[in-house]
């Protein structure tokens, strides 16, 4: 009796639009462990995508975003739900699509022929044209077919096994899985687990020879309901992994340019109007091009940011990732994981697959750890052994990724001091300190400040559809004034004034946040005009608490320096309305 398409195809199968993108092809693929799929618009048949065309897209380096009509196969061989299934056999092909008028009916592959024949092998008669049925599928399978007997012992694999793992047939014929097992040919073993089930298993199975394969094992009963065999079919995934380390680093990456965005913006505002900035961006040009350790200093709100990013623009890894990462932003608990990733299973409410960190996120590009005075003691010893070997390891892994990232650091502090006084390794500090560059502060290039504030009133006044100007004089009070918040500082300073002043022509400008504390011409503070003293310190909580956080750019440094503890500085911070965001 012949077997039809119709009795063995998988119905209603897994489909791609022409739209759908490299990525999420992979994706599906990974997720229901299918490694093909029709690719259908208007509800007809239009191509088909597999592994292989995975693969070459791959190799010639083609975008994870590019539509997978791209790539598809259009010249698709398709059967009729009433053909024989020996049409698998007489094609060659391990997956024909099941077509009527254009319409996709399902999908039919060699191993649903030989799963059918291990159903129905007890009600045919020919066994031996069966035999040879079988033999020839067997052998014409793309993935590799494994058989063992009821007691683990391989007594069959076909061709395709050698090719996919490398490993011999005569190494391991007439071996139980457990002795392979044990040995270390397997790190798990499918066919011993469907013989201590029972039941069909599925999962990722590594090979000694550092191949990853999708392996599925089904039982064999006899009549009596007897296990008599395991038929495991093994499908290469190798080159899906990494394909799936590359969707991960892509959507890693772009998350974390959103989280950057505002920042990124901000590293426009790039003004050289000075002899001493003109001579540092001329340094910047010249080691650029060589991949050394910068160590960029400098007070809060110079511009250490834009020099760390004009280096990066202005290397050979231009066109690579840009990251950066503030060490003084994210908690000490969590600092380790979002640098150096982690596994799966590493810890309670670990992502499933892990993470990948800030390293490998920034691999063959540029790193800036920004506030590099606040990395805690505990980390800086692994940052150290990162930095000497060129590897790191996830938090809860045992394998290490080879990473290839130029170091830039950037801090407002003393690390010298530092390393004095114990707070800092002096090992760490040599090697972040190939190269140091001490960015000015806006006291030093007042000259420049003519110039930034035009750039930053054309900025704003973009932004706001605003034609605002400032009076001359008032341009001489600011060149004058002390700016500690330096460029950062004259920047807000701008953007107040602008969206507050109701005139054409702004002559007054308050270089404080708070309106009730000005900036007055003989360089004092005053504060509003009350007599409540509950009113009074609550201008000057909010007035120290604000400045002390400017200056020192972290919660922990300003609560330090102020007496008191972080969690009550960012109460009252967050009762005062001052943001702390972007510090």
């Amino acid at each position: 009796m012949s077997v039809k398409i119709k009795d063995i195809m998988t119905k209603d199968p897994y489909v791609l639009s022409p739209d759908h993108t490299i990525a999420e092809a992979a994706s599906l693929f990974l997720q229901k462990h299918v490694d093909g799929a029709p690719v259908v618009k208007n509800g007809k048949l239009i191509g088909l995508i597999g592994k292989t065309q995975l693969y070459e897209a791959i190799s010639n380096k083609t975008a994870l975003d590019c539509p997978v009509d791209k790539i598809m196969i259009t010249d698709v061989k398709i059967c009729h739900p009433d053909d024989d299934a020996d049409i698998l056999i007489d094609t060659n092909i391990s997956r024909l699509p099941v077509v009527v008028d254009g319409k996709i009916l399902g999908i039919v592959t060699q191993s649903d022929l030989i799963r059918h024949f291990n159903m129905e092998i007890k009600d045919l008669k020919n066994i031996k044209m069966l035999k040879e049925q079988l033999d020839a599928i067997f052998e014409a399978s793309y993935d590799y077919l494994f058989v063992t007997d009821a007691e683990g012992k391989v007594t069959k694999v076909n061709q395709a096994y050698f090719r996919i793992t490398g490993i011999k047939p005569e190494d391991i014929l007439g071996k139980t899985m457990y002795e392979l097992v044990a040995q270390g040919f397997y790190d798990r073993s499918c066919s011993v687990e469907v013989i201590e089930t029972l039941k069909p298993v599925t999962f990722v199975q590594k090979i000694k020879t550092g191949r990853t394969v999708l392996v599925t094992g089904n039982p064999v009963f006899d009549e009596d309901g007897k296990l008599m065999s395991v038929i495991t079919n093994g499908r290469d995934i190798t080159e899906l992994n990494e394909l799936k380390k590359a969707v991960e680093r892509v959507e890693s990456l772009s998350q974390h340019y959103k989280n950057e965005l505002n920042s990124l913006k901000g590293l426009t505002d790039c003004v050289i109007a000075s002899p001493v900035m003109a001579e540092l961006m001329e340094k910047i040009t010249h080691l650029a091009q060589f991949d050394s350790a910068v160590l960029i200093t400098g007070e809060s709100g110079v511009g250490k940011e834009i020099v760390a990013h004009q280096i990066h623009l202005q290397s050979s890894r231009c066109d690579k990732p840009y990251i950066r990462i503030n060490c003084a932003a994210i908690p000490e608990t969590l600092l380790e994981s979002e640098l150096f990733g982690y596994a799966e299973g590493a810890f309670t409410g670990a992502k499933k697959g892990g993470k990948m960190g800030i390293f490998e996120l920034a691999n063959g590009g540029t790193l800036l750890l920004d506030e590099i005075g606040e990395l805690p003691q505990s980390m800086q010893a692994k940052l150290l052994r990162v930095i000497q070997e060129n590897e790191v390891t996830r938090i809860g892994g045992t394998t290490t990724t080879k990473i290839d990232v130029r170091i830039i650091t950037s801090t407002n502090r003393d690390l010298n001091e530092m390393v004095k006084n114990n707070e800092f390794r002096k090992d760490l500090f040599y090697r972040l300190n190939v190269v140091p560059i001490k960015v000015p502060s806006l006291r030093e290039r007042r000259e420049e400040i003519p110039a930034l504030i035009d750039h930053f009133m054309e900025k704003f006044n973009k932004k706001y559809k605003l034609d605002k100007q400032f009076d001359p004089r008032l341009i001489d009070k600011l060149i004058t004034y002390e700016w500690p918040g330096n460029v950062r500082e004259l920047k807000n300073v701008i953007e107040r004034a602008i969206v507050t002043s109701s005139d054409k022509v702004i002559k007054e400008i308050v270089l404080e946040a708070d309106s009730l504390l000005k900036y007055d011409e003989d360089n004092s503070f005053k504060f509003g005009s009350t007599d409540n003293l509950r009113e009074i310190v609550q201008e000057i909580e909010k007035y120290y608490i604000k400045t002390y956080f400017e200056k020192y750019g972290s919660t922990r440094k300003a609560a330090a320096a102020l007496g008191i503890s972080q969690s009550t500085l960012c109460r009252k911070a967050a009762m005062y309305n001052i943001s702390l965001n972007g510090q």
